[in-house]
């Protein structure tokens, strides 16, 4: 079984107790009065902000405020980012005053359309501006002014009508929110700002102060707020980014900071527990620990733990004359656990394979790391933090004794099969097959 990183389709997929804190905001979006509204939903990667905003865009459906849902992720350059937001936004309203027009009666119908054409003419507007701002990059000289002029004539046929809209685009985009919403509210969804490229990011937030600032609008972004402050810092100054400046453009832009709440680590174990396909391991207190442990409350990278060792597991079942004891399994997940976080640890266990042990032994004596191991240890934050919980001696838990190197050596092959080698190196050939391992035992140790 794997499991995506999709977000939930509406409130009914909530696992995570995200709809209460998404009604209390709703009715906040709801009865505020002055609008604009800029919201920035703050949280990590992986903490589920499209989950969210997707209860809030189902909560506010059912309530009829209308929602539009943009991702400039899908985008890659700024020219087409503030583009493809505003056509998109125009797109949503255009298909909702069709439909009224085409059902209502003689009044309705000619408000529509007259709603309909400026609509009509905002989005020329925005196709033509695109055009004169991509000519010069697109063109690099080949083609002359005059050219270039004729084209873009033909393109949108641009006038003094065209140049109207684009000075004017606020107050008439105004104007069409107020026919669209019948003078209510438009609410527009903005995600995985943070995914996008530090240009891409700054330019939809521009967008939004530039094109979309008089309308009757609530913009709600999701964000890690640390990733856009830094963007919009770089966006002073790339040589010597000034965060605080990055800070101050977000603060201006942003009404309303709105924190995620933390998803529980219960709520990830209720929804994943029953996702691990080793029936030995769902529920394992010594697994869950481990699962904690490495990577807290992120329904993400718990989602991608869970994947990687479904696989794993499946991979050292190949040979059914020979399952993979509890023992292997807790060890692969670990070692999972390792490359996902510690990338510089796990490379360093196929060298020196007596390290994990060492670290183990250090533990249990309370005694510092010395040389190497301590270097290594300082070269990856939290791996000691990490070991110290799978360590076999701990009380109240029932971890494995360290893995021998013959086990560290399958493993090793078996989660590069499943997970891909660490920091991108070469992946080794494959040993591991429906028949045992190539020129070594499987080391399933009791």
């Amino acid at each position: 079984m794997l499991l995506t990183d999709n977000p939930i389709p509406d409130a009914d997929g909530d696992r995570f107790g995200f709809r209460a804190h998404a009604e209390v905001l709703c009715s906040a979006i709801t009865t505020t009065e002055d609008l604009p509204l800029t919201i920035g939903v703050f949280g990590p990667w992986g903490m589920g902000k499209s989950s969210f905003m997707k209860v809030c865009q189902d909560l506010l459906g059912n309530k009829g405020i209308p929602t539009v849902w943009f991702n400039p992720w899908k985008y890659d350059q700024r020219d087409e980012i503030w583009h493809a937001l505003i056509q998109s936004v125009l797109t949503e309203i255009a298909q909702e005053l069709e439909r009224r027009r085409l059902s209502g009666d003689l009044a309705l119908r000619e408000r529509m359309a007259g709603a309909l054409e400026t609509v009509r003419r905002l989005s020329q507007a925005a196709a033509w501006l695109l055009a004169r701002r991509a000519a010069g990059p697109l063109t690099a000289g080949v083609v002359t002014a005059d050219d270039m002029a004729a084209a873009q004539a033909a393109l949108t046929e641009p006038g003094t009508e065209t140049y109207q809209h684009v000075n004017h685009f606020e107050r008439d985009f105004k104007d069409v929110v107020a026919a669209y919403t019948d003078g209510g509210r438009l609410v527009l969804f903005v995600d995985d700002l943070d995914r996008c490229t530090p240009d891409a990011a700054i330019t939809v937030l521009d967008s939004l102060k530039l094109f979309l600032g008089e309308a009757s609008c609530v913009f709600v972004l999701a964000m890690d707020y640390q990733v856009v402050a830094e963007a919009a810092a770089r966006r002073f100054n790339s040589e010597a980014p000034d965060e605080a400046r990055g800070r101050q453009y977000l603060e201006k832009l942003i009404h309303f900071p709105y924190h995620l709440p933390g998803v529980s680590f219960e709520a990830i174990v209720r929804h994943l527990q029953d996702k691990i396909t080793e029936s030995g391991l769902s529920g394992s207190r010594e697994l869950w620990e481990l699962i904690e442990v490495a990577f807290e409350s992120n329904p993400r990278r718990v989602r991608r733990f869970v994947n990687g060792l479904n696989l794993t597991a499946m991979t050292l079942r190949l040979n059914p004359d020979d399952p993979p004891s509890r023992r292997l399994l807790l060890h692969a997940g670990t070692l999972l656990a390792l490359r996902m976080k510690h990338p510089g640890f796990f490379a360093a266990l196929q060298s020196d394979p007596d390290v994990w042990r060492r670290y183990d032994d250090a533990e249990f004596d309370k005694t510092d790391l010395s040389g190497q191991d301590a270097a290594l240890a300082q070269e990856n934050p939290g791996v000691r933090r990490l070991l110290a919980a799978v360590a076999h001696r701990r009380a109240g838990f029932a971890f494995p004794d360290p893995p021998t190197p013959t086990e560290i050596r399958l493993l090793t092959q078996v989660l590069t099969v499943t997970g891909g080698p660490p920091n991108g190196g070469a992946v080794p050939s494959a040993a591991f097959t429906a028949e045992g391992t190539v020129g070594e035992g499987p080391g399933h140790d009791a």
